[in-house]
């Protein structure tokens, strides 16, 4: 378990394991520069301590004496530090044996008790040290796990303090309405709880309610490109499923016959669509019979489009819309699908239409090949075997996707699971103050629903989660950070 305690000195590999150009241990803690100074030596022989706090000096680390390889001594003086502490970091090439025999030997100096620091210890005492709050802490991780620009772009966001500042902002509000009903209940007789009185803190708490309500949408965001929007292709079977996610992969993934049929169970891949991650799953052709094989496919097709963030229904165009096209179509959420008909290249050549001469940015054309009843449905028109029809998909999904890309003042957001529940949590609160007061009850009784908004709030920053918690969290950053 991880420790929080500043008491002892910590030292860890900063950099990633194997062969590299550079590798990094760092030291921070009360005995980080007397440990340097047994085994750095810098080339113009000045000490460590003679160092200024914040340098860079050349020189080489020593094994008991014998030269071990050449280094690089940062040194930052605490409280102007990563951790707040005082912390020193040896850089030296980069191979995996050196690197394990230095921590090594700073570990075991005579005299000096360095041990080894926990996964994610370091972050832990720049949390504790008040360097940052635990949203910073732990933007820090998702900055390093980034797999896409956009993700990369909201973690910096967030380790700056952009989130930090919505949370504050938003808890200060409620202190301020806390203080209005606490001086309304001590001094009834006094007019002392604010203007407009009881319909004024009612309109407080409903703005608070709005702001969290903002806040939590643009997390919904935020976690798609921190985890990819997953997309569902789902249609009856031949419709041209797997060959659209070849299409888009542009590689030969999913197995693809004129038989129908094929794909039986589901297959996933990850891309990133100009910009976008995107989580694409291809499933089993949905129908009304076929044998247990074929039934077990279609659940789980119907299981991931209950998941998905986006289906794309695919309609063989030849074939146009069915009964049991009809019939899926019901089944599925209209706010999430999008009618892609594939095959317009096989039309054309048939009977030279104009839906695939006119090309297919023109959607108007596809609007008479849809029911009225689906007439809300996004569509577009394009042939999964050609390039063209990618990019008429990339841009209707980037489309789709953009479309409810208005949150009001606020920046979108990545939280983790713990963080969204903590958010989720606290709106419910506010909502439950807002009726309490909406309702006439005593105001008291909508202070206790205020009070525990604040507190999952907290939860966010740190203020208010349990120690043991904490460490838990910190446990789960990966050693070195």
């Amino acid at each position: 378990m991880i420790r929080m305690t500043n008491e002892d000195t910590i030292a860890a590999i900063i950099t990633a394991p194997g062969i590299g150009a550079m590798g990094a241990l760092r030291l921070s803690g009360p005995l980080a520069y007397d440990a340097v100074s047994r085994v750095f030596h810098g080339k113009k022989g000045r000490t460590v301590d003679e160092l200024e706090g914040y340098s860079l000096t050349f020189g080489g680390v020593y094994d008991d004496g014998a030269f071990l390889d050449q280094a690089l001594l940062l040194k930052m003086k605490g409280p102007y530090s990563f951790t707040g502490e005082d912390v020193a970091e040896l850089q030296c090439h980069g191979g995996a044996v050196v690197m394990s025999r230095l921590l090594a030997i700073v570990t075991s100096l005579p005299d000096l008790f360095i041990r080894p620091a926990e996964p994610g210890e370091f972050s832990l005492r720049a949390f504790m040290n008040g360097k940052m709050d635990l949203s910073q802490a732990e933007a820090v991780m998702e900055l390093v796990a980034a797999n896409n620009p956009k993700a990369v772009l909201l973690a910096a966001d967030q380790l700056d303090g952009s989130l930090s500042r919505q949370l504050n902002q938003l808890k200060d509000g409620i202190v301020e309405l806390l203080a209005e009903i606490e001086v309304e209940i001590d001094f009834p007789d006094e007019e002392l709880g604010g203007p407009g009185g009881a319909a004024s803190r009612t309109d407080k708490a409903r703005r608070l309610l709005e702001e969290a309500g903002e806040l939590l949408a643009t997390a919904d965001r935020g976690r798609i490109y921190r985890e990819g929007i997953r997309v569902v292709f789902y249609g009856r079977p031949n419709a041209g499923k797997s060959s659209l996610l070849n299409g888009m992969l542009r590689e030969p993934r999913a197995i693809v016959t004129p038989e129908p049929g094929t794909t039986r169970d589901v297959l996933e891949e990850r891309i990133l669509l100009k910009g976008i991650p995107l989580v694409l799953t291809d499933t089993a052709g949905v129908g009304r019979d076929g044998g247990p094989a074929e039934r077990a496919g279609v659940e789980r097709a119907r299981q991931m489009a209950a998941k998905a963030d986006l289906i794309l229904y695919i309609v063989d165009i030849m074939e146009g819309i069915t009964d049991e096209d009809r019939g899926f179509l019901r089944e599925l959420d209209h706010e999430k699908t999008l009618v892609v008909f594939n095959k317009i290249d096989l039309q054309a050549q048939t009977d030279g239409s104009v839906l695939a001469a006119a090309g297919q940015a023109d959607l108007a054309l596809y609007d008479g090949l849809l029911p009225e009843e689906f007439a809300d449905l996004p569509r577009c028109g394009l042939s999964a075997l050609e390039p063209s029809g990618m990019e008429v998909l990339a841009g209707r999904i980037r489309a789709f996707f953009e479309k409810g890309d208005k949150y009001g003042k606020h920046k979108e957001i990545m939280l983790n699971q713990r963080q969204s529940e903590a958010l989720l949590r606290a709106g419910q609160a506010l909502g439950a103050a807002v009726r309490a007061m909406e309702e006439g009850q005593p105001e008291d009784m909508a202070a206790i629903d205020l009070k525990q908004a604040w507190d999952k709030l907290g939860e966010l920053t740190g203020e208010s989660l349990q120690p043991a918690l904490i460490e838990r969290i910190f446990s789960t950053f990966c050693l070195g950070k």
